[in-house]
């Protein structure tokens, strides 16, 4: 993995529906929900970015932010709006809302990045399309299918050179509890 082809990202564009409240601001032992990728995405990436409608409730991170260019079109427009506003020709994403980031799988899956438009891994649940890296290149296909409608990235994997790691591989990487995500209130325990 070079650097300086990289940019880290968080999406925290979400309605957060499920959980009642912007989740990305609930206070957890160690600090917000949104502090813990930060941290672990400062430590692996030079280049950083925050896509967020709201730039304003996020202020003290001190990331750059970017919007999203297609508002209310869920994480696809979050990762055409990253790939937009990115200086680098590859981006690694990541929820806000992932406080089991692994960093020593995050920088694996960024280490398959070449020859690919993107790494998307497998896990039990299928792909982890917000655990993944993804290249510039692949801009004008998710255009397209944003002004098409298509707002389901799953949908878009079939148009692209995707390198999908699976189970075993993600196990010798690193922690497949990187994937975990809150979506409820109720996930909230398992991160103490």
């Amino acid at each position: 993995m070079r650097n300086a082809d990289f940019t880290g990202v968080i999406l925290a564009g979400g309605r957060s529906s499920r959980f009642g409240s912007n989740k990305a601001l609930t206070r957890l032992p160690d600090g917000l929900l949104i502090e813990y990728p930060a941290r672990v995405l400062a430590g692996l990436f030079k280049n950083r970015l925050l896509i967020t409608n709201t730039p304003e409730e996020y202020a003290f991170l001190g990331w750059p932010m970017a919007g999203d260019l297609y508002p209310g079109c869920g994480p696809l427009a979050g990762i055409h709006a990253a790939l937009t506003a990115a200086a680098t020709p590859l981006i690694f994403v990541a929820g806000c809302d992932m406080p089991f980031l692994d960093p020593k799988l995050i920088a694996y899956l960024c280490g398959l990045a070449e020859g690919c438009e993107a790494v998307v891994p497998r896990s039990g649940k299928g792909l982890e399309p917000l655990h993944a890296v993804y290249r510039r290149t692949i801009l004008a296909r998710i255009e397209k299918n944003l002004a098409q409608g298509q707002r389901k990235i799953q949908r878009l994997f079939p148009e692209l050179k995707v390198r999908e790691p699976g189970e075993e591989e993600i196990r010798a990487a690193g922690s497949p509890d990187s994937f975990r995500n809150i979506n409820t209130v109720d996930d909230l325990p398992k991160t103490r």
